[in-house]
C-alpha cells in the first residue's frame, strides 16, 4: 500500500497490523516515522545498519558484560561482527513474517535515530504463543530522549496491535525498568506460583536474568484471563 505526503510516495506494508506514517515533534524539529517496506529485497547493508544501530545504543546504555565488549572505544570488534552478521540473518528470517513490525525513525536529515521491532513470541519451541505480541527492540539515540519518541513509538505498536495480540511481552535491560513500568508494563514475578514455568524456559534462553534483565508484560485485552504463560504451560 502507498499513500502520498507532501507529494512523497512514501510505503508501509505491515500485513496485519500496519501503522501508517506519522511526526514527532521534538525540541529538535520533526521526527519521520515509518514502517520498512516487507516486500522489498533489501540488500545486507541495510540489516546491518539496522543492526549496528541497536548494537552501538545498546552498548553504551546497559551495563551487561557482553554489550560493554562492544562498547568504543575498547570494543572487541570480532565480537561486535559476530553480533553484526548474526543480526543480518535474524533479521533476514523474521522480517518476512506478516505479524512483524519494523518501525523506524529518521530526522529531517534522513539519520536514523530511533528504531523499534516486534513480532510474535516465538524465543524457543516452547516459548511461542501466536496471541502474543514480542517486542524484540526498541532504542532511541540519547540526543532525541526525553521527548517521548520512544513512548509514541511503543503506543503506536501497542494500540495497532490490540486486534491481533492479546498480550504483551518484552525483555527490559534493568536500566529501562521504569520506562516501560511507566507504560503499565509490569515484571514478571518467581512468587506467582502460574509464572514460574514461563520464568524458568525463559532463564534458560536469557542466562542474563535476573543479573540485568527482567521479563516485563502487559495485557492487551483487559478482560481476558487466559495468560500466555498458561498458554505455553498447557502446549508444552
Amino acid at each position: 500500500m502507498q499513500i502520498n505526503s507532501d507529494k512523497n510516495y512514501i510505503y508501509f506494508s505491515s500485513l496485519r497490523c500496519p501503522i501508517k506514517p506519522f511526526r514527532i515533534k521534538t525540541s529538535k524539529g520533526y521526527l519521520y516515522c515509518s514502517e520498512i517496506d516487507y516486500n522489498k529485497d533489501y540488500p545486507d547493508k541495510f540489516y546491518k545498519k539496522i543492526g549496528k544501530f541497536y548494537l552501538d545504543i545498546f552498548a553504551n546504555t546497559s551495563s551487561h558484560p557482553f554489550w560493554k565488549k562492544c562498547r568504543k572505544p575498547n570494543l572487541n570488534r570480532e565480537v561486535y561482527d559476530d553480533y553484526i552478521n548474526s543480526s543480518i540473518e535474524s533479521y533476514k528470517q523474521y522480517f518476512q513474517n506478516p505479524d512483524t513490525t519494523v518501525l523506524l525513525v529518521h530526522n529531517n536529515k534522513k539519520q536514523l535515530v530511533g528504531a523499534l521491532y516486534s513480532r510474535s513470541l516465538e524465543l524457543s519451541k516452547t516459548l511461542t504463543d501466536n496471541d502474543t505480541l514480542y517486542i524484540d527492540s526498541l532504542a532511541i539515540k540519547q540526543e532525541y530522549r526525553g521527548n517521548d519518541v520512544g513512548k509514541k513509538i511503543l503506543n503506536k505498536i501497542l494500540n495497532t496491535s490490540k486486534e491481533r495480540f492479546a498480550e504483551v511481552f518484552l525483555v527490559a535491560y534493568k536500566e529501562s525498568v521504569r520506562f516501560y513500568e511507566k507504560l503499565h508494563f509490569s515484571k514478571m514475578s518467581k512468587n506467582e506460583s502460574s509464572q514460574t514455568f514461563a520464568i524458568s524456559e525463559l532463564a534458560k534462553e536469557r542466562i542474563d536474568y535476573p543479573d540485568y534483565v527482567d521479563f516485563m508484560q502487559i495485557n492487551l485485552k483487559e478482560q481476558s484471563s487466559d495468560r500466555w504463560y498458561n498458554r505455553i504451560k498447557n502446549n508444552k
